[in-house]
């Protein structure tokens, strides 16, 4: 691998956890992929006249790549083999879809679309030409959560029933998030908080299960009133997997800007045990657990210090898009693969007919 010729990337869309090349700041996905050593990046892409600022000051700090306000541009003039897609999910879909038929790699910063139907096209086309598409749901590489599904793996809890997440975050209002960003209306983003944050928790839903949801229950409401009338600002959604265990799902655009931003836990419940994650990120969590091996010291708390690195989601979010470059280099599969992005907004969908139908949603097979 080391003597191998690195991977020439292109940064398609700056909107989307981008972030910039500034040392001191903005530590998004740009500097996850620059920092990879099997990478260069070649090529920046984006048309959306106000980022034209940003894609100038990306001009100045790597001016050994090349800047494009277009698409087309970009394809028919730059040799790239990945493209790094940081846009909306209204606009990342038919860029990817271009792209994959180009036969490029990609790497797509959450959504890949607005709905599951919109994605399973390029699903087919990724498939059809042998290409690695991976999602940016990289919480299954958080150091927390891969220590707790290490201790589910030793059957410390049992054999797992039931999981609590909520995230209850800063609300849509003046001096808050803009009701206007196109993450926070319909036609750009898709949906409200549940599209907009929920793929990460169904994702570790998914990744400490290891089963599929078979069924969805949900209320999505608008009841703060500022987002876009027909998108939540808040949802609880309840999960039957197929392995037996259910879930539920709680999120809200609800604080009001004083005190933390976030109100975040998670919690697993086995027929042994359960975990308690208070503070998803923060380094923090609790297992109690009847296994006879914990007979001595049944409630153990556990501090983990994140390695620390400047881009995005630190060492870990590092590590989530070095395994990307190694599924290219090596044919593997990538950690979170675009059917699984499919399968998130499978869920999705599943939850806004059961909110606006008023009924529990079978999953297809």
């Amino acid at each position: 691998m080391v003597n191998e010729p690195r991977l020439r990337a292109a940064i398609v869309g700056l909107r989307n956890h981008a972030g910039s090349l500034d040392p001191a700041k903005n530590h998004g996905l740009i500097k996850s992929f620059k920092a990879q050593p099997a990478v260069e990046i070649v090529a920046y892409c984006e048309w959306e006249p106000a980022e034209q600022g940003a894609l100038a000051a990306l001009q100045m700090a790597d001016p050994a790549a090349r800047i494009y306000t277009d698409l087309t541009d970009l394809l028919a003039n730059e040799n790239f083999d990945l493209a790094v897609l940081l846009l909306p999910p209204n606009e990342v879909t038919p860029a990817a879809l271009r792209l994959a038929a180009a036969g490029k790699h990609l790497f797509i910063e959450k959504q890949a679309a607005r709905t599951a139907a919109e994605l399973h096209p390029l699903c087919e086309l990724v498939a059809a030409n042998k290409l690695v598409a991976q999602i940016g749901y990289p919480w299954p590489y958080n150091p927390e959560a891969v220590a707790i599904k290490h201790y589910l793996e030793q059957g410390i809890l049992g054999r797992l029933v039931d999981i609590e997440a909520r995230l209850v975050t800063l609300g849509v209002g003046p001096g808050l998030r803009d009701p206007a960003h196109w993450m926070y209306r319909a036609a750009s983003e898709g949906g409200g908080i549940l599209h907009m944050e929920g793929g990460h928790w169904l994702t570790l839903f998914r990744f400490f299960s290891q089963a599929e949801v078979k069924s969805v229950t949900a209320l999505c409401q608008r009841v703060i009133g500022n987002i876009e009338d027909g998108l939540e600002d808040v949802v609880t959604v309840a999960l039957e997997f197929t392995n037996g265990m259910h879930a539920c799902l709680h999120m809200g655009y609800l604080l009001p800007g004083a005190g933390p931003r976030n109100d975040m836990q998670i919690i697993l419940r086995g027929t042994q045990g359960n975990v308690t994650w208070p503070n998803p990120g923060a380094g923090e969590f609790t297992v109690a657990s009847a296994a006879p091996a914990w007979k001595s010291a049944p409630v153990r708390s556990f501090h983990l210090q994140h390695a620390t690195r400047p881009v995005y989601a630190d060492q870990w979010g590092y590590a989530f898009v070095a395994a990307f470059i190694r599924a290219i280099q090596t044919g593997e599969q990538p950690p979170i693969t675009l059917e699984d992005g499919y399968r998130v907004l499978q869920i999705i969908d599943a939850a806004y007919t059961s909110s606006r139908e008023g009924r529990r949603v079978a999953l297809e097979k």
